[in-house]
This record gives C-alpha cells, sequence and structure tokens, in this order.
C-alpha cells in the first residue's frame, strides 16, 4: 500500500517548511509560497508522519493472518467467519491484547526470529508510521526499540506474518550453545534470543 509523496495538493499530513515553518496543507506545489523554499517531499516526510488509514481494523471477517490463536484450543484463528474459532466453537475477541497506550513497543522476542532491522525495513516500505526509541538492556547496554500506533495494530501483526512466511521454517535452537550475532558478530550466551551488544534478534 503505497502512498505518492509528490502528490497535489499536498494532503494533510501534519507537515511543515523545513526552512519557515509554513504549514504545507493544501498547497497546489512543491514550493513554500511563504519564503521560496523548493520542497523535497521524500526528504520533509519522516518515518512518523502518518500518510493513510490502517489497512486492517481488527473488526474484518474471515479473519486475516494476524498470527492470533485460540486460547482454548491453540490452533490458528485464520479464516473464522466470526468471533469463535473454526476448530473449537471458542468465542475470542480480536482486541483482547490490543494495546491501550497511543502507541505500542515492538517486542523482538515476541516477532522472533525477525531482526528489528527486518521489522523497520518492512514498516518504511509499507508507510506504516514508527518511532525508533533509545533503551537499555538490564546490563545498561544502549540498544533500540520500535513504537508504532496503536490504531496500526492489526496491519503491524499481518504483515509480520507476511515477513515470518517469507522466511519460511527456522531450524530450533540449541539453548545449551553459544551463537553469534549476524550484525556485530559478538558471542551470546544460549540462553539469550537477544543479542546482549546491539539487541538484535537470534
Amino acid at each position: 500500500m503505497s502512498v505518492n509523496l509528490n502528490q497535489l495538493p499536498i494532503p494533510d499530513w501534519g507537515l511543515r517548511c523545513p526552512r519557515c515553518g509554513y504549514r504545507l496543507q493544501g498547497l497546489p506545489s512543491h514550493r513554500c509560497p511563504e519564503c521560496g523554499t523548493r520542497l523535497n517531499m521524500p526528504e520533509i516526510v519522516q518515518p512518523w508522519t502518518r500518510l493513510r488509514d490502517p489497512r486492517f481494523t481488527g473488526r474484518e471477517l474471515p479473519l486475516p493472518d494476524f498470527g492470533l490463536t485460540c486460547d482454548a484450543c491453540q490452533r490458528s484463528l485464520v479464516g473464522a467467519e466470526r468471533h469463535a474459532c473454526p476448530h473449537c466453537d471458542e468465542p475470542f475477541d480480536p482486541f483482547a491484547h490490543h494495546p491501550p497506550q497511543r502507541w505500542f513497543p515492538v517486542d523482538p522476542q515476541i516477532h522472533y526470529p525477525l531482526p528489528m532491522q527486518t521489522i523497520e525495513l518492512v514498516l518504511r516500505t509499507e508507510q506504516v508510521p514508527y518511532v525508533v526509541h533509545d533503551t537499555h538492556t538490564a546490563l545498561g547496554v544502549p540498544g533500540w526499540r520500535l513504537l508504532v500506533p496503536s490504531e496500526f495494530y492489526f496491519e503491524f501483526l499481518w504483515l509480520t506474518q507476511q515477513a515470518l512466511q517469507q522466511l519460511g521454517p527456522q531450524p530450533a535452537q540449541n539453548r545449551d550453545e553459544s551463537w553469534e550475532c549476524r550484525h556485530c558478530n559478538e558471542s551470546n550466551p544460549g540462553g539469550f534470543d537477544l543479542c546482549w551488544n546491539c539487541q538484535a534478534a537470534r
């Protein structure tokens, strides 16, 4: 789902001229009428800019592949034609785990084996807003995580499922053997799912 960044008039994306701060909504050209600056839209648009509505609301039926499973029988809820498990008929609420906050943090352990860099690339490619948030591990090592608007929660789930399908089946990990991070080449204990050095997923 791609949005043309150079469309005119400029949509209401909350953008302002980088030189004088003039509001860009509704301008018929890519030149600021206040200061004359030529507007390079791909440079002005930031990863957190909301360019479009979410693709999914969570109310879609049959249920898309959000990676949701039935609490009762643990089987996939994909394709459910009503809010009941297609395998055991147990009722379910797709919003049961929907984040209550305005922005939700991406948890790399939940979306393993997708590295955070892959998730960020998917979000950028699909023009899903996100913010990179600096953080620290329990050991005090600098790291980062992504924050995504909660209104894009179900699209985020769908996109990560698509990315996981493209990866294909992953070999089982031996939890006793150490492993080397493919991003920074640091050695990690077998029980770590995240690199202690760069926070990349195993």
